[in-house]
């Protein structure tokens, strides 16, 4: 931070304020200094530092803005270390409803859905895949993805089987989704993109 400091100021000879926004697990770690000392010479750098273990999640939840919100969800990754699977994923659904509850722009819950869903990672892919189920039910069959909006409406457009059939070719041909993601787009099961699967190689 210190060597930003002073290219940044070398550069465009402006005033600076530095935030170190720290995400770790160890309370006890807090810096908020940077010093240096040889023979006479001492450099004493400070700068702000925000330690998101310590915010308080009901202050955080309560908050409008969306940087509370990517916090909140740094803050629950945090705790999700030493969690499984079950006790994470109701957490992911009660952070995604709270935020659809907010006053924010759509762009702007549609990039913190995906912050959300990223950042804190299921370990079973079937999880995840329950997860994604889960947050088309809330969302209103919406997804927060451009190509995965395009790719829903498609779909429930093709409802048919036979249409279903060719969607799902097209999905293995031209993505690299797992047979998981485009069961779950196409509203099929993954025993029927396996068996087409498994057909286009013979």
């Amino acid at each position: 931070m210190f060597t930003y400091y002073y290219r940044i100021l070398d550069k465009y000879q402006k005033p600076i304020t530095a935030f170190a926004i720290l995400t770790d697990a160890n309370k006890k770690y807090h810096p908020d200094r940077y010093e240096s000392s040889f023979l006479g010479t001492r450099v004493l750098y400070e700068f702000n530092s925000y330690k998101v273990l310590n915010q308080n999640p009901e202050e955080l939840l309560a908050s409008n803005n969306p940087f509370a919100i990517v916090i909140l969800v740094v803050h629950t990754a945090i705790h999700a270390k030493k969690l499984n699977d079950n006790q994470i994923f109701p957490l992911k659904i009660e952070l995604t409803k709270r935020l659809l509850a907010k006053e924010i722009s759509k762009t702007k819950i549609r990039q913190l859905l995906n912050f959300l869903k990223y950042y804190i990672r299921f370990e079973n892919k079937e999880t995840e895949v329950k997860f994604e189920e889960e947050l088309d039910f809330i969302t209103e069959k919406r997804k927060t993805m451009g190509i995965e909006e395009f790719l829903l409406d498609r779909a429930k457009k093709e409802g048919e089987r036979e249409s279903a059939v060719k969607f799902v070719n097209t999905l293995i041909k031209e993505t690299t989704f797992s047979v998981e993601k485009i069961a779950s787009l196409v509203g099929v099961s993954v025993d029927f993109v396996n068996k087409l699967k498994a057909e286009m190689k013979n």
